[in-house]
């Protein structure tokens, strides 16, 4: 046995004509009506003119077959119909078993329901793997399979594994599989065995091994130029579907990482946002805190703590979102002091109630001096003057 590169379009087989056909069938009543499966997959018969074997018989008794083995459409292991065990052989015919077949849930399974059951007109196809072939060269060549004479040139599949078997739209004629399936090589393990006939009619043919052998590339554009035309045209047409393809499935997955990505980066600014206004919060409130404390702490009228807080701001003791509550606090401390030394205090008389130690007409002159100095330095900073009251 030898190790032998095929087309895998080669073992994809289709008998013409009506003997072989596909189509759905339901039995039962109302609820209870289930759809069967009824299909001839092979007849028996002479496959004429396959595009790569010839005439072409696979024999019945040398068929073997998995415990379970699917029905595709047009051989796709993408387009699943059903799945199915052991074959029936009946009447030298290869059927498949409808008790046994079941139907799988998908849209190319109920399509083909569907449109069988109303009459469109599905042909069936076998993938036959083979292991033991007999060439049939010579026209005088003949052998038996199937109860039926093959006569040369063609090819007996002797043994051979069923693969699957495919419900069909279109013919598997010659022209169709050099374009669609010609191709694309597979390597199976096969025996090989050439029939001769000798120059003696009475003798009768015998066997030989013969060695495999393939053709070049330069032999094929020979002798069939026209394959090798069509071959390309396919490959380059399936190969711009499939770019075309791919380009479109990138296009989309680099829109929808956009679009996420767009999303992630305004999650994350209003997350900043949301954390920059607690910890502007948090340091506004502790410098208020210290204000307040030391405020209460000193003689400076009540009605002025909001005017003296203006004069000493967190900002500028703020250093990388960390409040310098020592320093703060000593500028606070400061600014009290000042407003303090230019007598801006009260003083308490008694118990229960303050009386102020400054004239109101001699607390405004101060007050506006003070506002003067500030504007004055505000001005020479650049900023701009504080509000008249």
């Amino acid at each position: 046995m030898a190790t032998k590169k095929v087309p895998r379009g080669a073992l994809r087989v289709l008998e013409m004509g009506e003997g072989c056909n596909a189509f759905t069938e339901f039995f039962g009543e109302g609820d209870e009506k289930k759809p069967k499966l009824k299909m001839t997959a092979y007849s028996g018969g002479i496959i004429k003119d396959h595009w790569y074997w010839g005439d072409l018989a696979l024999d019945l008794s040398g068929m073997k077959f998995n415990a379970k083995f699917p029905i595709l459409e047009n051989h796709d292991t993408n387009r699943k119909i059903a799945f199915t065990d052991k074959p029936i052989l009946s009447n030298g015919r290869l059927e498949i078993n409808p008790d046994t077949t079941k139907f799988v849930d998908t849209e190319v399974s109920a399509e083909f329901q569907k449109l069988s059951a109303e009459g469109f007109p599905y042909q069936s196809s076998v993938y036959a793997n083979p292991t033991v072939v007999e060439r049939l060269s010579s026209e005088d060549a003949s052998v038996e399979v199937n109860g039926i004479t093959l006569k040369g040139p063609g090819t007996v599949f002797r043994e051979w594994e069923l693969k699957e078997a495919s419900v069909c739209v279109f013919g598997w004629d010659s022209k169709t599989n050099a374009t669609a399936f010609s191709k694309e090589e597979v390597e199976i393990d096969m025996e090989e065995n050439e029939i001769l006939a000798q120059e003696e009619p009475e003798v009768k043919l015998k066997l030989r091994k013969k060695e495999v052998t393939t053709m070049t590339k330069e032999e094929l554009l020979e002798k069939h130029p026209e394959l090798v035309e069509e071959i390309q045209l396919e490959a380059k047409k399936e190969s711009e579907v499939e770019f075309a393809k791919k380009e479109t499935e990138f296009s989309k997955k680099e829109e929808d990482l956009k679009s996420e990505n767009e999303k992630l980066t305004d999650r994350t600014l209003e997350l900043e946002k949301k954390e920059a206004i607690r910890a502007e919060n948090e340091l506004r409130k502790s410098a208020d805190s210290i204000w307040t404390k030391k405020l209460s702490e000193s003689d400076i009228p009540e009605t002025l703590f909001e005017k003296v807080r203006q004069y000493v701001s967190h900002v500028k003791f703020t250093e990388e979102g960390i409040l310098n509550v020592e320093k703060f606090g000593e500028a606070v401390n400061a600014e009290i002091k000042d407003w303090e030394s230019r007598g801006v205090t009260s003083k308490v008389i008694g118990a229960g109630f303050t009386e102020k130690t400054v004239d109101e007409t001699e607390l405004a002159k101060t007050q506006k001096g003070i506002d003067d100095d500030v504007n004055m330095l505000r001005k020479k900073v650049g900023e701009k003057p504080l509000e008249e009251k």
